[in-house]
């Protein structure tokens, strides 16, 4: 970063008095930044942070401290793509560095549901997306720093930023590994009998519906973001999600892909039946020879594929899948189907996510039914676990990730969340062994002394 001939870029400019925000579009090649150093550097932040990454697509992304945020009570496509569009529109944008590609975004996404939401999760709105003063493209290697123009003092902005990004390099990263005091699963044996329950209600006209169930760990000390950055490092291919608020942690490792749009063409993915990946080579081969083949796995997959398709057909020209494959991660094996659509003129992002979530991957279905079903008989509040959380970019493309394998952080205490889809055939004793296996990416991001 040149500062004397940026600085000299902003002057040569000025700012345009009918927006409220000006945002400094600059490369950080020259800088050694990495998302543990930032979170570090910005721990006076804390509680305004966010850090989300992509599975497939170029979003390598940090915000930090919430400028401006768009939320409600309800979701109403219409309104947020409004508000969304005139946020946008709200902020001057100046490059500082030449071949810049990256774009301004918004972060966020929606609770899993209605449902009166208890204590734990007040510090998440219904409906909120977040614009974030400091933008951290790492993909890129570029960054955005977003000011409100009002008392904006422009005169040598460009070296206090210089300053600024010296200082998160040169930033000691080390951080506190939390002890673990206690776990302890939540009504193990109520859930159990929930299971058989339910499948004794299930028919033709309620086929499936996933249930839900908390293991609440407890730390000897508060765990640090940091800690958490480092070990979500150790599994690559999930998106990558940890989104602070007031005084909350939301995390997630999740292999599910709600959709991902740029311009007009969707793509997103079944991913529905699962089982548990074994130390022995051999022995997965032929776990995974079987999994194609067993009825009931494929059964709830084509159900969430099928359920999918006709989802997006009202607001979509056209709707594509491919064959079934088997999605690999380190803990567990899922079946998996690409699908691919494109947009039709009239529909945004916000009607294709109302439409998609929530898929019966975490739902149901019918959906209707299903939703009515785990409002009234989950002991707990869903929250953002099984949520639909993201980035919208300024330049229409938008990536959602459907919060899977995730946990609520709060003072001293973690809580994890797993489901399983019931259907015809399933039992509580099975679906709770699946549900152990869920909870074991969460177990291993806390578990790195054990």
């Amino acid at each position: 970063m040149d500062i004397e001939s940026s600085q000299i870029k902003i002057d040569e400019v000025g700012i345009d008095s009918n927006t409220p925000f000006l945002a400094l579009h600059f490369s950080t090649e020259d800088f050694n930044l990495s998302e543990s150093k930032i979170f570090m550097h910005f721990n006076n932040k804390k509680g305004e942070r966010f850090w989300f990454k992509s599975k497939e697509a170029d979003f390598n992304i940090i915000g930090i401290g919430y400028l401006e945020s768009i939320n409600r009570n309800q979701f109403n496509a219409d309104v947020l793509e409004k508000k969304k569009n005139e946020l946008f529109e709200d902020i001057q944008t100046i490059e500082l560095s030449d071949d810049l590609k990256g774009d301004i975004h918004l972060f966020g996404g929606m609770r899993f549901d209605d449902k009166k939401t208890t204590d734990e999760w007040t510090d998440y709105k219904m409906v909120e997306f977040l614009l974030a003063s400091w933008q951290f493209d790492l993909y890129n290697n570029e960054c955005f720093i977003i000011l409100k123009k009002e008392d904006l003092e422009t005169s040598h902005l460009v070296e206090k930023i210089y300053k600024i990004l010296k200082e998160i390099e040169d930033t000691d990263s080390r951080f506190r590994f939390p002890e673990i005091v206690s776990k302890h699963e939540i009504y193990p044996k109520a859930w159990k009998e929930l299971v058989d329950e339910t499948v004794g209600v299930l028919d033709d006209d309620f086929e499936k519906v996933v249930l839900s169930r908390e293991l609440l760990i407890r730390f000897e000390e508060e765990v640090d973001s940091n800690f958490l950055i480092n070990r979500l490092k150790q599994e690559p291919d999930t998106f990558t999600i940890l989104y602070e608020k007031g005084k909350s942690t939301f995390v997630s490792k999740t292999p599910e892909k709600l959709f991902h749009l740029k311009h007009n063409t969707l793509s997103t993915h079944a991913i529905a039946g699962s089982i548990r990946r074994e130390s022995d080579d051999a022995l997965n081969e032929n776990n995974k020879l079987a999994f194609l083949q067993d009825k009931k796995n494929r059964f709830e997959h084509i159900v969430v594929r099928d359920s999918i398709v006709e989802d997006l057909t009202p607001y979509t020209s056209s709707v594509k899948y491919d064959d079934t494959r088997i999605l690999e991660n380190r803990y567990i094996y899922h079946l998996y189907t690409p699908i691919e659509a494109v947009l039709n003129e009239e529909s945004n992002l916000f009607d294709v996510m109302m439409a998609l979530h929530p898929t019966p991957a975490v739902g149901g279905l019918p959906k209707e039914r299903a939703l009515e079903y785990i409002k009234e008989k989950e002991y707990f509040t869903r929250g953002l676990y099984a949520a639909p959380i993201g980035v919208i970019s300024r330049s229409h493309e938008a990536e959602f990730a459907v919060s899977l394998r995730s946990m609520r952080i709060t003072n001293k205490s973690a809580t994890l969340y797993a489901g399983a889809g019931i259907v015809k055939g399933s039992t509580g004793e099975s679906e709770y062994e699946e549900t152990k296996t869920k909870f074991r990416p969460m177990l291993n991001v806390l578990e790195a002394l054990e």
